[in-house]
């Protein structure tokens, strides 16, 4: 017997349901987006819909859909009469990445001051993965475990839709970081920096903290624009 707005009639059919935790096209575009900020596909490759379908085992439809997802990202760009190719990014990328980054993480930066000890412990756990990747010498590891720290920043302005909008960034600067030459890298200037930012933001030193991240972010974009413009950009 249902109740007066017919709950249990209502939802009876939805046993037989059969849901799917990722599409087939999501799945594609993880796949390739790995293979992209891995830099096994270089900026500028043209990403041709039949080949690459027929080279995994899927439709031309779900492929094209999958582009679209990392067209939607950034990392993918559509151009007329050439059709998708991996964003090649130019110097004014990096500089437009960085001018939205110092916006959010700076007030993330600021917002620290009333940070929950949990989210604090996050940026603790950030740091520590940090450091294992770098002592393993994984660089995959160590550009996640990066981003991992500056997600969980931007993630203490308590915003959903700021942190979704962080997330794209955050694959385009990756994007850069796939054509640095790792070993000209100084790693353990990266993770003295990180726990440097991580201790002042225990002890709540924003005006500090606000200074040390602004260097950060300045070396960075530095670092990759040099990058871009001798790949071309």
């Amino acid at each position: 017997m249902s109740d007066a707005l017919g709950g249990e009639a209502r939802y009876e059919g939805l046993s037989s349901l059969q849901i799917k935790r990722a599409s087939t096209a999501e799945q594609v575009a993880e796949a390739l987006r790995e293979m992209i900020l891995r830099g096994e596909i270089e900026q500028g490759q043209p990403l041709r819909e039949v080949s690459l379908a027929a080279s995994i085992g899927v439709s031309r439809n779900t492929m094209r859909e999958a582009i679209r997802v990392l067209a939607r990202e950034g990392i993918v760009t559509h151009e007329m009469h050439h059709g998708a190719m991996v964003t090649r990014l130019e110097t004014r990328d990096v500089e437009d990445i960085f001018r939205v980054r110092r916006v959010l993480e700076l007030a993330a930066v600021r917002a620290s001051r009333e940070a929950e000890p949990e989210q604090l412990a996050g940026l603790a756990g950030a740091v520590r993965e940090l450091e294992d990747a770098v002592a393993t010498g994984d660089w995959g590891a160590i550009i996640d475990a990066d981003e991992l720290f500056h997600e969980r920043l931007v993630g203490l302005l308590g915003s959903r839709r700021l942190s979704r909008f962080f997330d794209a960034i955050q694959a385009e600067v990756r994007l850069c970081l796939s054509i640095v030459d790792r070993s000209t890298s100084d790693l353990e200037s990266l993770i003295a920096e990180h726990q440097e930012l991580l201790e002042l933001i225990f002890q709540r030193d924003t005006d500090r903290v606000t200074e040390l991240m602004s260097g950060h972010l300045a070396d960075a974009e530095q670092t990759l624009a040099a990058v871009v413009a001798v790949d071309g950009g």
